[in-house]
């Protein structure tokens, strides 16, 4: 048997993480926040919630302990909703070990601080070593066998080098790059524009307005992202552009979703009937907060953050949009 690997959270993508490093003959036990749940994972043996029809294998060890998973573990990855983030690294601090490297497999910005998560990890933790993932990985697909690729991001060499031999594999191609900052934005962003995207599904329209929704979706992500400190050729790799088109299209993308689904019926209701959290909807209050201080058009920010937050009709959202002044692509 390989590493002891601890996954911290058994959502859809904790989970699809789980089965990826039991692939690859690693030792996996996966925390569970509620230990009602997690017994009836162990013995359910599948994620009726997160990730249904996926059978977890006996060889996956499942608790409700953080302490246990944590302090048993050699390299821990953490893929809770940036809602529990901090809170779960305050929970984790009195039994971290200080050279456990870290994964973050969680996308997103604190709602609060618009902090990315490796920032929030530094003021938690310290300066530990760790590494982000992120790319057009949708857990359902990866988690029946479905190939695709993804990002590891370290400003450590040895610490991306070694996550991304632990978790590549046949269904799974894992490149390495330093722009932590670049991968982490790219990740966060996309959510936000995924929501957009799935605003265009729930009016009914075409390919013609999604593809050109989605180019000038890049567009204001390489400007909003390298201000924030990206490098700009990473949003057009894996963590960027191939994670837009994923979250923008799969019908498992809970961005898209939300966004299809405010167009006929309300927010409230949305959240009322869905256990998935939705990533972009606290993201793009950040971005907005940002495009106001920093006085940035960002055309595509600011009319989700008014149709999610403001409720402004979607259809005079998008009708704003094709009004704008005329310019220069």
């Amino acid at each position: 048997m390989g590493t002891r690997i601890g996954v911290i959270g058994a959502g859809g993508w904790g989970s699809c993480l789980s089965l990826l490093f039991l692939k690859n003959n690693h030792a996996v036990t996966m925390w569970e926040a509620f230990p009602q749940y997690a017994a009836f994972l162990q013995q359910r043996r599948e994620n009726i919630h997160f990730l249904p029809g996926v059978k977890l294998p006996e060889e996956l060890k499942i608790s409700s302990s953080l302490s246990e998973v944590v302090t048993t573990s050699e390299l821990l990855v953490i893929a809770v909703p940036t809602e529990f983030f901090r809170t779960t690294l305050n929970r984790m601090k009195n039994f971290y070990q200080k050279d456990q490297s870290l994964l973050i497999a969680t996308k997103g910005l604190e709602r609060q601080t618009g902090l990315t998560m490796s920032e929030v990890v530094r003021q938690v933790l310290g300066e530990i070593p760790l590494a982000v993932l992120s790319g057009p990985c949708i857990a359902r697909e990866l988690a029946k066998g479905f190939p695709s690729a993804a990002v590891v991001a370290s400003r450590n060499s040895k610490v991306a080098s070694y996550f991304q031999k632990a978790l590549s594999s046949d269904i799974l191609r894992l490149y390495s790059c330093c722009d932590v900052r670049g991968v982490e934005l790219g990740g966060a962003l996309k959510n936000v524009m995924a929501i957009g995207a799935g605003v265009i599904d729930g009016l009914g329209l075409g390919v013609n307005t999604k593809a050109a929704y989605l180019t000038r979706c890049l567009k204001e992500m390489v400007e909003i992202g390298v201000l924030l400190g990206g490098q700009e050729k990473t949003f057009y790799g894996l963590s960027g552009l191939g994670d837009l088109l994923t979250t923008s299209f799969s019908p498992y993308s809970r961005n898209r979703t939300f966004g299809q689904t405010i167009v006929s019926s309300n927010k409230e209701e949305f959240f009322r009937h869905s256990r998935m959290v939705v990533e972009g909807y606290f993201t793009v209050a950040s971005l907005y907060r940002f495009a106001v201080r920093r006085k940035l058009p960002a055309p595509i920010t600011r009319a989700v953050y008014r149709i999610v937050y403001l409720n402004s009709s979607p259809g005079k959202e998008l009708q704003k949009l094709m009004t704008r002044r005329l310019k220069s692509e």
